[in-house]
């Protein structure tokens, strides 16, 4: 097989007698379809390459009658098979024909995420043990389990100064700090204003023990909170409060 095509001698100029033969002429058209077809296999139809093909930089298939498809030379390799497709290093997918999409590790693209607006996944989406929404078009994200590793886990807005609040789950907030207390003072304005207050426990930080410096919550609300002691000396009284 030639490395390239064999060319017809055409002459310099029309009629000059310079050129091939007609005979020469399709011998060597005849040798080019001889290239071509002892280079692709065409039975049953089907073109077969019998070794690579370049598309640009990637190749697609080194090895002869593989059962897979291969394109290297890329960014990240990518093989097809029967059952799986081979990104890189992950596998998406080992079942065929499967009606949802498994990656093994990590789908990234580019530097931003996949579709600002949205991303529909037809039912749900597995992440290890957890499924992400079973519900078609959401309006939240459902965990049935989460593990955080770094040990912060963010739930909207907080303050975490030495009077703040912070969300908790399940939608409940939860609102501490201290406030300076006597039998005539005491007032808490929470960090937070609660649609509803659960839950409001108060402690004396006095390093001794005076009953009368045991706070007392005399009234509250979803934004504020009165606390008194039965003695005329101020002392200082942390507060938790918990609700939605």
């Amino acid at each position: 097989m030639a490395s390239v095509a064999n060319t017809i001698g055409i002459g310099s100029a029309p009629n000059d007698g310079n050129g091939d033969t007609l005979r020469i002429a399709f011998e060597k058209v005849n040798q080019n379809f001889d290239d071509i077809y002892s280079s692709l296999d065409f039975a049953s139809n089907n073109i077969t390459v019998a070794n690579t093909i370049l598309i640009g930089n990637s190749s697609i298939n080194s090895t002869s009658n593989s059962s897979t498809l291969k394109i290297s030379g890329s960014t990240s390799d990518l093989t097809i098979s029967a059952t799986q497709l081979l990104i890189g290093n992950s596998t998406v997918n080992n079942t065929i024909n499967s009606s949802s999409i498994s990656v093994d590790s990590t789908i990234t693209v580019g530097t931003t995420s996949l579709n600002t607006s949205s991303v529909s996944v037809s039912s749900g989406i597995s992440v290890g043990n957890s499924s992400v929404n079973s519900s078609i078009n959401s309006t939240s994200i459902s965990l049935s389990t989460a593990t955080i590793s770094s040990n912060t886990l963010t739930l909207g807005t907080s303050n975490t100064s030495a009077n703040g609040y912070s969300y908790l789950t399940n939608s409940l907030k939860i609102a501490w700090g201290t406030v300076t207390s006597n039998s005539s003072v005491g007032d808490i304005t929470f960090e937070t204003t609660f649609s509803a207050l659960h839950s409001l426990t108060v402690t004396s930080e006095n390093a001794t023990y005076n009953s009368t410096h045991l706070p007392l919550v005399i009234a509250s609300n979803t934004s504020t909170a009165n606390v008194r002691t039965g003695n005329t000396t101020t002392s200082t009284i942390s507060y938790i409060a918990i609700g939605t």
